[in-house]
Order: structure tokens, then sequence, then C-alpha cells
């Protein structure tokens, strides 16, 4: 797929589950949506070209792996975000709407491993700026409010993290991952020896003492 540059299922889900470390991890970014056409990609929802286009220039490439049926890409900036269906090549935008009326509070997360609830992505409504502001209703109020810290924490809770939707899909292929795991060493082996290189001829060309 030449796409990089370099059933919805509503859940409740505990958010105290330990997701990977690699939660929305970015692995790439549109070229443009010329590029995601050319390679056959359309949109699954009708949006016209020119709105894509504008949406998708540069939009980051969210935990995209050979053994996932699906990937997400949301619009550079951490805005509105896309479900991308390799097998159907279509594209759709996700309907969410954040408490706090931000996409900025939105997180992703690709729970590859099963728990016990099958494999998934995972779309998070953070609802920090919503919480932001209610805290500071409470600590910056006149009259102050009495037991603050108890406030704060009616607060919290009220604003607390809510998974919002989740989109089954495959789990971690273990040896894809370790391929994919040992060609990023193996680049990073040649990052770090062309780095030392130049390194050298900037301190030969400096001192003149090579």
């Amino acid at each position: 797929m030449k796409l990089f540059t370099t059933t919805l299922l509503a859940a409740s889900i505990c958010l105290g589950t330990v997701f990977p470390a690699d939660a929305g991890n970015i692995v790439g970014s549109v070229k443009a949506w010329q590029y995601m056409q050319a390679n056959g990609w359309k949109s699954a929802d009708g949006m016209d070209d020119n709105t894509l286009h504008n949406m998708l220039y540069q939009a980051s490439v969210i935990d995209n792996y050979p053994w996932t049926k699906q990937f997400l890409l949301r619009v550079r900036g951490g805005g509105p975000i896309f479900l991308a269906d390799k097998k159907t090549h279509t594209i759709r935008q996700l309907k969410l709407s954040p408490v706090g009326e931000t996409y900025n509070d939105i997180e992703t997360v690709y729970q590859g491993e099963d728990k016990g609830e099958g494999c998934y992505f995972a779309i998070i409504d953070n609802k920090y700026s919503v919480r932001l502001q209610a805290e500071e209703s409470v600590l910056y109020s006149y009259p102050k409010v009495d037991n603050i810290d108890n406030e704060l924490a009616k607060v919290r809770q009220k604003f607390s993290p809510q998974v919002v939707t989740v989109i089954p899909d495959n789990c971690v292929n273990k040896q894809q991952q370790a391929a994919l795991a040992a060609k990023r060493s193996e680049e990073d082996r040649k990052l770090q020896q062309w780095v030392a290189q130049q390194s050298l001829a900037e301190l030969c060309r400096r001192t003149g003492n090579c």
C-alpha cells in the first residue's frame, strides 16, 4: 500500500484496563487524498474530494499493521478521525461528540492483546477540557466553596474518561510484530551510523584534524 510518505460496537469497557504503551501509535502520514484515490480508496459516506483533500492532507495514520483489518486516520492537529477499511478500501468519518466539544479530548487505543474481551480499537473521550473548566470554576469561585477537595472529587468523577466507541479487529500477529521490530531496529542502526558519520565529517571540517 503506497499510502504513506515516510460494524461499530458500542460497549462499556472499564478504563482500569491496562492499555498498550503504544496507544494511538502514529505509524505514518497521508501525503494527500489524491494519492489514496490512486490506490483505490474512496469515501464510504459520500464526502466530496475537495473536503477530503483539505481534511486528510498530512493526516496521521494510526495503528496500521499488517494483521489489522482497519486503521485510523486523524486530521492533523488532533482533529476528526476516520476509519479506513482495508478490505473495501473505503474510509468514513467517525461520528463523535466529545463532551468538551473539542476533538483534542479524543484519544484512540489499539488493544492488540486479548484480555477476555477480544481485540479492538477503542475511542475514548478523556473529557479533559470540560473537566479543567469545571475544576477552575471550583478553585476560583467567589465566594470560595466549602470543602474544595470534596467538590473537586465530584467534578473529576462526573467528567472521568469514557470509552465511547469500540471497533473489533484482529489481535496482534506475534510473528509479523517481531519482523516489524527487527526492521525498525535495523533502520535505527543505519540512522545512528549515518549520524555518527556526519558528525565525524563535521568535526573534521571544523578542526581540520582528520
